[in-house]
């Protein structure tokens, strides 16, 4: 899976636009390509994959500041997609929205206590076959709990407030972003091949990806982009929105049990 950060860079007047207000961010699956198929027989000839987001966010150093959501909305993209087929992510299923995210420069972090919010997604790509929805729909409830109490386990804690090193805090976040992933991905996994092994013909699952993206800028925008790009493993991505309105663009892949899928995505600032 690939992992992808962008520094980003504006005149000094979109700078002090950006940190003076709370943001939106909007984070956007839009398609999923089949790069290899995983059913090539003759009985199942092509794949009907699909795409589970559970939304999350958290300041660090902030009790309570800490939510997760699965989206919901499941469906098969296509049906009997073989090698090289386009599908497209309904919103409905793949679209995610953050709003007033706090943002956060240096010198407000200084000045006023204010820390850079971090906000993200967790991507679980199936094949589908013939295990209910309402079943997927549960699994995934559990994941999101799951995923929450290790925000709260994790990033909440943090006391980047108090560190008064730009470097210190960019490593906190970042650390703390990987953190969360490490500790939620692996655990994801195994559930789903826990759960779904118990069923007959269940669902295929391919893989987890993980995305965080951290509002900040000026030098500390700079610092945590830095370190995220080293912090974060393979099957994560992300950027830090230093003082860009521009889109960030990425493509995750996701590749297991015989399927090779990229799945595209889109993050915009506002």
């Amino acid at each position: 899976m690939l992992r992808t950060k962008r520094a980003l860079t504006t005149p000094l007047l979109a700078l002090l636009a950006l940190l003076a207000t709370a943001c939106t961010v909007d984070v956007a699956a839009t398609t999923l390509t089949v790069v290899q198929a995983q059913e090539d027989g003759f009985f199942e000839n092509g794949d009907e994959p699909y795409v589970a987001v559970i939304k999350w966010r958290v300041i660090p150093g902030t009790a309570g500041s800490a939510s997760a959501e699965f989206i919901g909305n499941l469906s098969e993209l296509g049906s009997g997609a073989d090698d090289g087929a386009v599908l497209g992510i309904p919103a409905a299923m793949g679209a995610v929205d953050f709003e007033n995210v706090q943002s956060a420069s240096f010198s407000t972090l200084l000045n006023d206590g204010v820390v850079p919010e971090l906000v993200g997604t967790v991507m679980v790509v199936m094949e589908s076959d013939f295990t209910p929805w309402g079943t997927i729909n549960n699994l995934m409830n559990d994941v999101e709990s799951a995923l929450q109490t290790e925000l709260v386990a994790q990033v909440e804690p943090l006391t980047i407030a108090q560190l008064t090193d730009p470097q210190q805090v960019a490593d906190a976040l970042s650390t703390a972003a990987a953190n969360v992933e490490a500790a939620v991905t692996p655990d994801v996994w195994d559930s789903i091949l826990l759960f779904l092994g118990s069923l007959g013909n269940p669902d295929d699952p391919i893989a987890v990806g993980f995305t965080v993206w951290i509002a900040a800028g000026g030098p500390l925008g700079q610092l945590i982009d830095a370190s995220l790009l080293s912090a974060l493993p393979d099957g994560a991505s992300g950027g830090v929105w230093a003082n860009n309105l521009a889109p960030i663009n990425t493509t995750m892949r996701f590749s297991g049990d015989g399927a090779i899928y990229d799945v595209d995505i889109t993050a915009t600032l506002s």
